[in-house]
């Protein structure tokens, strides 16, 4: 049993794109490093009910990375990978999530799992040779079965 932040981790921990993450992806952590990554949740947002009343919602993401930096190639090698991992989600959709729903658990399934703004966002000690950190926005909407 997976929630949506445990899938979602788990999509991106299973990604090639990410194979460099070798310090892991933490939930809401990021250490300055390069090779580390912090997912960031902002909660779920309902959007809708299907037409026999099960919720669909939207749960927005930030994935903050550290990664190298110092040259133009580092950086381009970066913004390919953001790009690869944004087609890699986008093939994700359909995969299950359980959630728990006023203490019962409920199974679901992922509608929609988009990456978009990925961008450098950060250079934590101030040189670039030390690694960059870039932001990348992860949006997923989701459907869980409360009807029968």
């Amino acid at each position: 049993m997976m929630n949506v932040i445990e899938t979602v981790k788990t999509l991106l921990t299973e990604s090639n794109v990410l194979d460099a993450f070798n310090g892991g992806i933490h939930v809401d952590y990021t250490e300055a490093a390069d090779s580390d990554a912090g997912l960031y949740s902002t909660g779920p947002v309902k959007i809708g009910e299907d037409v026999i009343g099960n919720p669909k919602y939207r749960m927005n993401f930030q994935l903050y990375t550290g990664l190298r930096g110092f040259t133009d190639y580092d950086r381009q090698v970066n913004s390919d990978a953001m790009a690869a991992l944004t087609y890699y989600l986008d093939s994700k959709r359909g995969s299950a999530v359980d959630e728990v729903v006023n203490g019962k658990t409920y199974s679901g399934k992922i509608l929609s799992v988009t990456a978009s703004n990925a961008m450098l966002y950060d250079v934590p000690s101030g040189d670039y040779a030390d690694g960059v950190r870039y932001q990348l926005q992860i949006a997923v909407e989701y459907k869980i079965r409360t009807e029968e």
